[in-house]
């Protein structure tokens, strides 16, 4: 899953997860609002929502993360 650099959701500092499916089902699971460090609001720059599913490149205001995972380490987790 690509997300852009600007998302961000409330959890605890320094949280870890050991598989990148443990991250997907946390993210799937809506239990964190999300918001745009852009606008500083649960929507970006475009009034598009600040999720997951919808911070994708396909929008006008994507920037991709500097932090993507390495297509390596998710095969061999």
């Amino acid at each position: 899953m690509r997300l852009c650099r600007y998302l961000r959701w409330k959890t605890y500092y320094g949280a870890r997860w050991d598989t990148p499916e443990q991250l997907a089902e946390d993210l799937a699971r809506g239990d964190v609002p999300f918001s745009c460090l852009r606008t500083c609001l649960p929507w970006g720059p475009d009034e598009g929502p600040a999720v997951p599913e919808g911070c994708q490149p396909d929008r006008a205001c994507f920037v991709p993360s500097a932090k993507e995972p390495l297509p390596d380490r998710a095969s061999n987790a």
